[in-house]
C-alpha cells in the first residue's frame, strides 16, 4: 500500500507540489508582513509558534486527503477494499502521510527560522515535537480523509471535521515549541519547573498520538466499509 501510494504520487506529483507550494508561499506572505521578529524575544515566542503550526496544519490539507478523495475519484476504492484488509491500508496511508508531512516538516521548519531570524534554545525539544506532532497530525488526517472521500463538499468537510481532532495536538504542539524558543515550559514558568512543564507536554502529546492511532485502527473498518 505505501509503494502504491508513492509510485501513484510520484506520476501526478499532486501532494508534492501542494504542499510545498502552499508552504514556501505562506511562509513568504508571512515574511513580507511581519518581518524577522527574532529580535523581539516576548513577541516572538508567542507568535511565531503558532503560525508555524498554523503553516503545517493548512497545507496538510491541502495535500493529505487527496491520498483517499484519488480513489473514488479515479474509482479503485473498490478493488483496494478486496485486495487489501483495511488495517493494511490504513497503515500504508498513513505510512505515506507520515513520509510526506516528514519532508514538509524538513522543508518548512528551517525556512521558518531563517525568514524570521530565529535562535532555538532548547532544538532537541522543537525535534521532537515537530515529531510527535506531525505522526498526530499524519494520523488524524488520515482517519478524517477517509470519512470525507465518499462526500459532496470533501474541502469543506475535512476542515469542519479535523478541527475537534486535531484541536489538543495544535495546542500541545504550539505549547512545546513555545517553550523550545524560550529555553524553558510554558511563557512565565522558569529553571526546573519549566523543564518539567515541558515534559508532560510531550508526554501528552505522545498520549494523543497513540490515543488517534488506535481509534484510527479501530474506526478504519467501519469507515472504508460501510
Amino acid at each position: 500500500m505505501f509503494a502504491k501510494e508513492w509510485r501513484s504520487e510520484i506520476r501526478t506529483r499532486y501532494a508534492l507540489n501542494t504542499l510545498a507550494l502552499f508552504a514556501v508561499n505562506t511562509l513568504v506572505v508571512v515574511s513580507a508582513s511581519l518581518g524577522p521578529l527574532g529580535a523581539a524575544p516576548g513577541r516572538s515566542s508567542e507568535t511565531l509558534p503558532v503560525l508555524l503550526w498554523l503553516i503545517l496544519l493548512f497545507a496538510a490539507a491541502a495535500g493529505l486527503p487527496r491520498s483517499f478523495v484519488h480513489e473514488e475519484e479515479t474509482q479503485t476504492a473498490t478493488a483496494l477494499r478486496l485486495a487489501a484488509t483495511p488495517s493494511a491500508l490504513f497503515c500504508g496511508k498513513l505510512a505515506y502521510a507520515l513520509t510526506l508531512l516528514a519532508a514538509l516538516e524538513a522543508l518548512v521548519a528551517p525556512l521558518f527560522l531563517a525568514v524570521m531570524n530565529l535562535d532555538v534554545a532548547r532544538p532537541g525539544l522543537l525535534i521532537a515535537t515537530l515529531a510527535a506532532g506531525g505522526f498526530g497530525l499524519a494520523a488524524g488526517s488520515t482517519l478524517v480523509a477517509a470519512i470525507i472521500a465518499q462526500a459532496r463538499g470533501k474541502g469543506t468537510l475535512f476542515a469542519v471535521l479535523s478541527f475537534p481532532v486535531l484541536l489538543p495536538l495544535l495546542l500541545l504542539a504550539v505549547e512545546l515549541t513555545r517553550g523550545a524558543f524560550a529555553g524553558g515550559g510554558p511563557p512565565g514558568q522558569g529553571g526546573q519547573s519549566g523543564l518539567g512543564e515541558a515534559g508532560v507536554a510531550l508526554m501528552q502529546l505522545l498520549l494523543y498520538d497513540g490515543a488517534v492511532t488506535t481509534a484510527g485502527l479501530m474506526l478504519f473498518p467501519v469507515v472504508w466499509n460501510p
